[in-house]
């Protein structure tokens, strides 16, 4: 696919790679991103849409919110919903270059200012806003939340993500490859080379690959 470049008030993300099942992005959060959660297998078929389990690798250091802070139950979210102190349950990750988060379906999150990640995810767009850190637009009209479908789609139980090197899910997995390194035949591959800002993806079976330097390589 030609590369997509999406702008809005918060930022912008960069399309680099969608086959039907997985979709490439790199994202800038200029401002605070709403806290969203996507539905899992288990729950789009009671939420609507499809599921959307998704990992970012941190291009720009910055706040990233993923979770919440233990102890925290469904009555307690929905009890800040109506104060506004949805923030103060949110786990906080000081995220740093080169960092791994998995964020499963069922898991709240939230990209913070100034942060830029390369996120790979089940391609699937749907998402459900739980909360926008009480922002108003212009007329002074809050965005539209979606409430219910956010609490039918999230696991409050998840922990928060550690920080990783690698991801390994069920839909894909994540890895980094310094200069040298040779990736030999296998699965289909998305390989993305930072330095040069370009991506390349090979089929399933293709010949071994030498990577002249550092790269992001998802197998799926």
């Amino acid at each position: 696919m030609e590369r997509e470049i999406h702008k809005a008030l918060w930022g912008r993300e960069e399309w680099l790679y969608d086959d039907g099942r997985i979709l490439v992005k790199k994202i800038l959060a200029e401002r605070r991103l709403s806290v969203q959660v996507h539905p899992n297998d288990a729950t789009a078929p009671v939420t609507g849409g499809r599921p959307k389990t998704e990992m970012w690798c941190v291009m720009k250091g910055g706040p990233i919110f993923a979770g919440f802070r233990r102890g925290t139950t469904e009555a307690d979210v929905r009890a800040a919903l109506a104060d506004g102190s949805v923030g103060d349950l949110l786990a906080r990750i000081d995220a740093r270059e080169g960092d791994c988060l998995f964020i499963p379906g069922g898991l709240v999150h939230a990209i913070g200012e100034g942060t830029c990640v390369y996120e790979v995810q089940q391609s699937s767009d749907t998402t459900f806003r739980l909360y926008d850190w009480g922002r108003l637009d212009a007329q002074g009209r809050p965005r539209t939340l979606h409430i219910e479908e956010a609490f039918a789609a999230m696991d409050v139980s998840l922990p928060p993500p550690a920080p990783a090197e690698s991801v390994h899910c069920a839909y894909f997995d994540f890895s980094k490859a310094g200069a040298g390194a040779v990736l030999p035949s296998g699965r289909t591959r998305i390989v993305y080379f930072p330095a040069s800002d370009t991506l390349e993806s090979r089929p399933a079976g293709a010949p071994p690959m030498h990577l002249e330097s550092a790269a992001f390589v998802v197998e799926c």
